[in-house]
């Protein structure tokens, strides 16, 4: 969590003194911003879907206002601690950092946040609980016109175990939902209820929240419960891609500048079980490559006539620009369930090596479709801090496509979780011992980067068990434990 909370009543004083708010006559001078709390409406209805728990996302947002609200999450190398600032910008662009209490900090935001409390029409209390916050929430809104027309910040707060460094922010004059996909699911039934929603004083003191604007009432009516059959929903619709630019112009590298390039980065596997099945055992495992250097990765694929081949460019960058491409492979068409997408085939490797290092299993994962789904380093130059679509959501185009673009912006990792026989190892039959998962990035060399150096990367694991029952122990790296949410032999 960013602070425990018997910690930070002690810290705020002095927190508070550092972020003093500017006064007139230094127009220069960094400013802070603005807090305070929004409803969409004093009024709002909920229909539950059947008998579930009433999901109490109400239309309640984080406002900014005079300036950005920005909070900077960085460690300087795997084996220290993150450390937290705030960055208070002032109205030429300049920017001035102001270190936080950052006991126990993590990625995923602001922990016990705010408060919600609802009562029925009796004032009794039905629910009473404490909520995490994400500064970088989904549902982000403008408030007016006099802020910027895109945010500038990432959305979501992002959990990695590799991740080096975070930004998150509410745009000058934009808020963002307070629950995100954070609200909690509630066991009431149909009626009127008051629920208010109010800011943890410590941080309303900390962040400069207006005592009026740090709490909020709305009167919510839960309503009759929505019952049908989902196999009469009708589908969602394929989200428009953004158009491709024109490359006619753009000449052919054989030998780019590596000044331009990107470099991916390979980090260690984790997420680590096994999946024990009657008469076989496998091991998975998530993998996630990242984008370094002086620019993203981006691949287009142009279809051949009447085939279900692409043949995939990569394109080189500069000022946002395309200034040169090469041909780097082909991407293939998945027709598999859960895919139905462009897969670019030169991507990335895995394999199982024993205690000498030696191969054994190999993956046979061979295609990706490209996607920034975890911020690993939003503070390297230049680095995208809003690539707009998070996920698969990327243009993988469709089975009638005749080009996609795929993109891994700089900063960000795209993870795949290797839990298919076939994609996960098998290990039925393999003594017990230590053993090493290998990710490889770019194992064909066909992508043109700056450093081919650190490409792969290893995790040590320690099998054990009897057939039919196998454990797996995952060491900390550099620390780091990342299996604490899995446990050996466990699954998701």
């Amino acid at each position: 969590m960013l602070l425990s909370r018997k910690r930070i009543g002690a810290l705020v004083a002095a927190v508070v003194a550092l972020m003093p708010l500017v006064a007139g006559g230094a127009e220069a001078a960094p400013i802070a911003p603005v807090l305070g709390l929004r409803s969409a409406s004093n009024y709002y209805e909920i229909r539950p879907y059947g008998d579930e728990p009433v999901y109490f996302d109400i239309g309640i947002y984080l406002e900014a206002r005079e300036a950005p609200f920005e909070l900077l999450f960085t460690r300087p190398d795997y084996t220290q601690p993150i450390q937290v600032a705030q960055i208070l910008h002032d109205p030429l662009g300049s920017t001035e950092s102001r270190p936080l209490p950052n006991a126990e900090a993590e990625w995923s935001g602001i922990p016990d946040f705010f408060d919600l409390e609802v009562r029925d029409a009796e004032s009794q209390v039905v629910y009473s609980g404490t909520i995490d916050f994400c500064p970088g929430g989904f549902g982000r809104e403008r408030i007016n016109d006099e802020g910027p027309i895109r945010s500038a910040y990432p959305e979501g707060c992002f959990t990695n175990p590799f991740t080096r460094g975070m930004v998150y922010g509410i745009d000058q004059n934009w808020a963002v939902n307070l629950f995100g996909y954070n609200a909690p699911y509630i066991n009431i039934s149909r009626g009127l209820y008051e629920a208010t929603i109010s800011v943890d004083p410590a941080y309303a003191e900390m962040f400069g929240f207006q005592p009026e604007a740090a709490s909020v009432s709305v009167d919510v009516k839960v309503k009759k419960p929505i019952r049908f059959d989902c196999d009469k929903c009708p589908r969602r619709a394929r989200a428009q891609r953004e158009m491709a630019r024109a490359s006619q112009a753009v000449p052919t590298m054989d030998h780019p500048d590596p000044a331009i390039l990107p470099d991916l980065a390979a980090l260690p596997a984790w997420g680590i079980y096994v999946d024990n099945r009657p008469e076989k055992s496998f091991l998975s495992f998530g993998a996630t490559v990242w984008t370094d250097g002086a620019s993203s990765m981006v691949v287009e694929g142009f279809r051949r006539t009447d085939i279900d081949v692409m043949d995939a460019y990569q394109y080189f960058y500069v000022d946002g620009e395309p200034v040169g491409r090469a041909q780097v492979g082909e991407m293939e068409f998945d027709e598999r369930r859960g895919h139905e997408h462009w897969h670019f085939l030169q991507f990335a490797r895995y394999s199982l090596l024993d205690e000498s290092q030696a191969e054994i299993v190999i993956s046979k994962k061979e295609a990706f479709c490209l996607a920034p789904t975890d911020a690993i380093d939003l503070t390297v130059p230049n680095a995208v801090l809003n690539p707009g679509e998070i996920g698969l959501g990327t243009a993988c185009g469709s089975r009638n496509s005749i080009w996609t673009r795929e993109t891994l912006p700089l900063g960000w990792g795209d993870t795949y979780q290797q839990s298919l026989p076939g994609q996960s190892f098998n290990i039925t039959e393999l003594p017990n011992g230590t053993y090493y998962i290998a990710v490889e990035a770019n194992p064909t060399g066909s992508l043109h980067e700056q450093s081919d150096t650190n490409n792969v990367e290893l995790r040590e694991i320690v099998l054990s068990g009897k057939l039919g029952n196998r454990k797996v122990t995952v060491p900390p790296w550099n620390g780091i434990d990342t299996e604490t949410i899995f446990g050996p032999g466990k699954g998701f």
